[in-house]
C-alpha cells in the first residue's frame, strides 16, 4: 500500500485545526448527483477559458464540455465544518513529483493547476450550491519561474471568480 504522507498531513490539519466534522478523501462527484446552476456553471466555465487562452495562451479546459470536466474531478481531500450555523468547505489537492511540480513545460504546469483550481470550484458551486470555499492546491517542490506564473495566476482566479460567480 502506497502512503501519501501529504494527504494524511492535511486529513489531520482538516480534522483537527479546521475542525472539519466531514473529512473524505479521494472525492468524486455521483452521476446520481444532481448539478445545480448549470448556466451559471457552464458561463463561468467559457468565460474564464477564454480569459486564460487571451491573457496567458493557456488552453485551461481544451475542448471539455462542463459535464466531462465535473465527472472527471476529482480532490485529494474535501473537508466540511458546521460551525455557528455555517458550512465551511475545503478542497485539497496534494502533487507530489520527485524532481518537481511536472506536468509539462512551464505553460502546462501553470495552465493544469489554474484547471485544477477552476474544477474544484465548478464542483462546489455546482454540487455544494456555494460559491465560498478554500481550494488549497500544494506541492513541496515547486520550480521558482512555475512559482511566479502560479503565484499571479491564483490570485487572478480568485478575482475572477469574485466579480464573475
Amino acid at each position: 500500500m502506497k502512503i501519501e504522507i501529504g494527504e494524511s498531513l492535511f486529513y489531520s490539519w482538516l480534522r483537527h485545526i479546521k475542525k472539519c466534522q466531514i473529512v473524505q478523501s479521494n472525492w468524486r462527484p455521483s452521476p446520481k448527483w444532481t448539478l445545480h446552476n448549470n448556466a451559471e456553471l457552464e458561463r463561468f466555465m467559457s468565460f474564464s477559458n477564454e480569459h486564460y487562452a487571451r491573457n496567458f495562451g493557456y488552453d485551461v479546459f481544451k475542448n471539455n464540455t462542463l459535464t466531462q470536466l465535473i465527472t472527471q474531478a476529482e480532490m485529494d481531500l474535501l473537508g466540511i465544518s458546521f460551525l455557528n450555523n455555517e458550512m465551511e468547505i475545503y478542497s485539497v489537492d496534494v502533487a507530489y513529483h520527485e524532481n518537481g511540480l511536472n506536468y509539462g513545460d512551464r505553460k502546462e504546469n501553470s495552465g493544469r493547476v489554474i484547471k485544477k483550481f477552476l474544477r474544484t470550484a465548478l464542483c462546489l458551486w455546482g454540487y455544494f450550491n456555494t460559491t465560498k470555499g478554500e481550494i488549497i492546491f500544494s506541492s513541496p517542490k515547486i520550480n521558482n519561474a512555475i512559482w511566479g506564473d502560479l503565484e499571479y495566476c491564483v490570485t487572478d482566479v480568485n478575482r475572477l471568480f469574485e466579480t464573475n460567480a
